[in-house]
């Protein structure tokens, strides 16, 4: 239908109106009269149409307004029950987990301690002791049906004291520094966390950053190296520069873990092998304490030198103890 508003009055004086005219011309009817009584019935009915037009138009656009409106209720009513079943998932990630057709792995599964779990969703640092097969495997004896009702007494970083579940504390004497794993050991911890790393959501770019440290870690000539130390100087190396970036994230000074610096490297080499002189020296205290009678005692003077070494000592300790044992 066409837009009344548009339409022109006709001409009714014309000759295609005249049989029009001639039925409303009687005695006081003229002409021209009824010319203008044909114009008056155009315009009312014009402003009829109008009227029928707008009205129709406006319940369209009603129609094209609660459609839409619909629309939008539909797609957020779509949108909630998506959010929900996301945050069901989330809560309840054991009750929707998918079930694989594959057989039963021989060895430990990759699903870390409630405790790691939890350092893992907030982003912080975790030893690598958690995600080696020994630590997996301790992870598995976990009971939570029974764990998951005791609570305990933490510090918040805040100074606060706060009752939190006992799942999620860990007692860490019982863990395996990592400059103390062996290589074999680091090389399953890294591969399982970075597993867990993806399973907990941890952004790509961060994920991508530790797959090419630890390849760093493991193309590094020491690690070829006969010597101990220096394979414990990586792993301290690795776990050092991983808590100091995992420090500064909450700051503006961030940096990638991928190059290697080798001047810390030598810090973290020292330091092992501070450690290492210190804990000889600590067990020769212990011979010469325990074995040496008080008579024959020799005193040495500690610390020794750095460039000393203990096996003299160790060797004429040994043989003291052996000449004044009992025939």
């Amino acid at each position: 239908m066409e837009n009344p508003n548009l339409a022109i009055q006709p001409n009714f004086t014309t000759e295609e109106y005249q049989e029009a005219r001639l039925q409303l011309i009687n005695d006081v009817v003229d002409d021209q009269q009824a010319t203008n009584i044909l114009a008056t019935l155009w315009v009312l009915n014009n402003n009829k149409e109008n009227l029928n037009w707008e009205m129709r138009k406006e319940q369209e656009a009603q129609r094209a307004r609660d459609k839409v409106e619909q629309s939008k209720e539909e797609l957020a009513e779509i949108e909630e029950a998506e959010t929900a079943r996301v945050e069901e998932w989330k809560k309840n990630r054991t009750k929707h987990a998918l079930i694989c057709k594959v057989g039963v792995p021989l060895g430990p599964i990759n699903i870390p301690s409630p405790y790691t779990a939890c350092k893992l969703k907030k982003g912080k640092y975790c030893e690598l002791y958690f995600f080696t097969n020994i630590g997996l495997a301790e992870a598995e004896t976990f009971n939570p049906s029974i764990d998951d009702e005791a609570l305990t007494l933490l510090k918040a970083d805040n100074d606060q004291h706060l009752w939190v579940p006992a799942s999620t504390t860990r007692d860490k004497s019982s863990v395996i520094k990592d400059e103390d794993l062996t290589w074999e050991q680091f090389g399953e911890a890294s591969i399982h966390l970075i597993s867990a790393m993806k399973e907990h959501d941890w952004e790509e770019e961060r994920v991508d950053m530790h797959v090419d440290f630890w390849m760093a870690i493991e193309a590094h000539p020491w690690c070829c190296s006969p010597w101990v130390h220096l394979k414990k100087a990586l792993l301290l190396y690795q776990s050092q520069q991983r808590q100091r970036w995992h420090h500064a994230l909450s700051t503006l000074n961030t940096w990638s873990l991928f190059e290697l610096n080798q001047d810390l490297l030598n810090d973290a080499q020292e330091e092992i092998l501070d450690k290492e002189r210190s804990q000889e020296l600590e067990n020769l205290r212990k011979v010469r304490n325990t074995c040496i009678p008080n008579a024959i005692r020799t005193n040495f003077t500690f610390p020794l030198p750095a460039s000393c070494s203990l096996l003299p000592l160790l060797s004429l300790s040994l043989l003291l103890i052996h000449t004044n044992s009992p025939a």
